[in-house]
């Protein structure tokens, strides 16, 4: 999955907005609601607007002027830089994307942008930390949740991934959460995450996996609550036994984190 790819699983709409979450973030209101006084130059309404339709030129002509008017906002460059990706002018996209993202890394557009060149080119470092950066501002999105399945594909992405979580981002509890809603390869992929951070140093929420272990238990699929508890938390006696994690994991993550913060008492 490329740049454009990412972009366009956006969707245009959001896309023309997530452009300018930055200017909404610094005035505090909500991106929709943004006057467009705030907003890079006195037709940035008109240019989302034309952006969203089906008008390249107009959409164009209508970012470059925004860019004109406030060269220093990171949502201006970003939204010529959508314009001229979906013009099919990639150098051009390049060159706006390029200088919106010296310009504010909290850009979202900017961000998802450079989150798929790195897919593109495998830098997989590149795109582990701008999906970290998306992710740190709430910007989680179908296009977010795909480009994490294909980090995930390769043992270098892999890599990447759980070294953003070793420096214990916001998303790291919902990361862990999400192991709930895969199954088969993606399953396994994700649990190797969580092993190769756990062996950085990592802690993990033992509860957590147990809590998602007994929902995955009462939908009828054991398969998939045993492996994750076993790969991550089991005790080592019970990852040789059979598939019967949902039974004990309550009181096991209970035990570990009693043991835990009485180590942690002791140490201190």
């Amino acid at each position: 999955m490329n740049a454009q790819a990412i972009l366009t699983r956006l969707g245009a709409v959001p896309l023309a907005l997530a452009c300018f979450a930055s200017a909404a973030e610094r005035t505090g209101m909500p991106v929709g609601m943004l006057p467009a006084g705030l907003a890079p130059g006195a037709s940035i309404q008109a240019a989302r607007e034309a952006f969203v339709s089906a008008d390249p030129m107009r959409a164009r002509a209508r970012a470059a002027a925004a860019v004109a008017a406030s060269p220093m906002d990171a949502g201006a460059s970003a939204l010529l830089g959508a314009v001229a990706l979906k013009a099919g002018d990639p150098v051009a996209a390049h060159d706006a994307f390029a200088v919106s993202a010296r310009l504010g890394w909290r850009n979202p557009a900017a961000q998802l942008y450079w989150l798929g060149a790195g897919l593109e080119a495998q830098d997989h470092r590149l795109a582990a930390e701008r999906l970290d950066a998306l992710l740190r501002t709430g910007q989680r999105s179908a296009a977010t949740d795909a480009a994490l399945l294909q980090l995930e594909a390769s043992p270098a992405g892999r890599s990447a991934v759980a070294a953003q979580l070793l420096a214990a981002p916001d998303w790291r509890s919902a990361f862990v959460a999400s192991i709930g809603t895969l199954s088969g390869t993606p399953l396994a992929r994700r649990i190797a995450v969580l092993q190769r951070a756990r062996s950085g140093g990592m802690p993990l929420d033992c509860e957590a996996i147990a809590a998602v272990a007994r929902s995955q238990f009462a939908r009828g699929t054991p398969a998939s609550a045993s492996a994750p508890w076993r790969a991550t938390c089991a005790p080592a006696g019970e990852t040789q036994g059979r598939d019967r994690p949902v039974e004990t994991t309550t009181d096991a993550a209970r035990r570990d984190a009693r043991a835990n913060a009485m180590e942690q008492t002791t140490t201190s």
